[in-house]
């Protein structure tokens, strides 16, 4: 199976994420009028791990933004763990697309 989320955060940039589980590995592809993403890198792989070892593929994340410039507040490494997630049926493939929208709302700025 294929999944893939679509992101347009507050920055306007409109981003897609999807994932195709390859044997031991997950590809990402990200497609995006982001520079900075697209310099971040818009294709690569992730390893496909048990749940006990979770923080691997975030990790890997982590080291790959602190390599390539992203916007800290930037929505697409967690998009692309939750469709890591969902690919590897780590999330509910049913639930996500029953939910398939979750909103996010700013309830007060003070």
């Amino acid at each position: 199976m294929v999944v893939t989320m679509s992101v347009n955060p507050m920055c306007g940039y409109k981003s897609y994420v999807t994932a195709v589980s390859e044997g031991r590995k997950t590809h990402i592809h990200i497609r995006t009028d982001c520079g900075k993403l697209q310099k971040w890198g818009c294709d690569f792989d992730l390893l496909n791990v048990e749940l006990s070892n979770q923080n691997i593929p975030y990790y890997e994340l982590i080291v790959k933004s602190m390599k390539n410039s992203i916007c800290d507040n930037c929505y697409i490494p967690p998009t692309v763990m939750n469709t890591y997630w969902v690919e590897n049926e780590k999330i509910s493939k049913t639930l996500a697309a029953k939910k398939a929208q979750i909103p996010i709302n700013i309830e007060s700025i003070e």
